[in-house]
């Protein structure tokens, strides 16, 4: 899987006026809950590489990461009735990935190592002056800067990285949710199942716990 670009679930597909009918990932979905197989191998091409990405933010190891995505999309496969239309196809499967994902890490508990030759997702963040966010929001941006520059910017891009994976599951899952996928906060409340004050409260303390993990980046 190689990576690719794009901005956040809507963004996607957008009918060309209202009354057209879903759009066509969702028209996909449900013909692929009528029984048409080829139609979730379509939708399986669409995202392939955006959910893998996703995941390998979240758990550090390339393998690992090929293997849930595509637990992930056979558990899509295997629960179609349980899409219903009110989040975009991808939110849907990036729901079931990111439960795996945690599942995964809590199972295996070791220091993720991330590398910056895996690369990024380049979903769309939320805005924000947080600076641990921001510093992550580099890690998905091409930068135009003389060698040496860029060779700082690598050092200090690893040590964001190599922070995100010192951090619990839970903390790492609502940053990469949030400040690399771009989700919103009731997307990201829906999909890991909390109430909005508590997912908010979930990564405020995530982007304190990153802070502190670079604090020397930050100074």
């Amino acid at each position: 899987m190689s990576s690719v670009s794009g901005t956040h679930d809507e963004a996607e597909f957008r009918p060309e006026a209202a009354g057209r009918g879903p759009r066509p990932d969702v028209a996909l979905l449900q013909r692929a809950q009528r029984g048409d197989r080829a139609a979730y191998g379509q939708i399986v091409v669409l995202y392939q590489d955006r959910l893998f990405n996703a995941v390998l933010r979240l758990v550090g190891d390339r393998d690992e990461a090929l293997e849930l995505t595509q637990e992930a999309f056979t558990r899509g496969l295997m629960n179609l009735k349980s899409f219903r239309g009110d989040a975009s196809p991808y939110t849907w499967l990036f729901r079931i990935a990111v439960n795996l994902a945690i599942s995964q890490l809590r199972k295996v508990q070791r220091q993720r190592t991330f590398s910056l030759d895996h690369g990024p997702s380049n979903g769309r963040r939320g805005d924000s002056d947080d600076q641990a966010s921001g510093l992550i929001d580099r890690v998905a941006q091409d930068r135009n800067e003389s060698p040496p520059q860029r060779a700082l910017g690598r050092e200090r891009d690893q040590a964001v990285l190599d922070a995100l994976g010192r951090l619990d599951a839970e903390y790492r899952a609502v940053l990469v949710m949030r400040d690399i996928e771009g989700f919103d906060y009731q997307q990201m409340a829906d999909i890991l199942g909390l109430p909005l004050g508590t997912l908010k409260s979930r990564l405020f303390r995530a982007r304190l716990a990153l802070r502190d993990e670079l604090r020397t980046y930050m100074q």
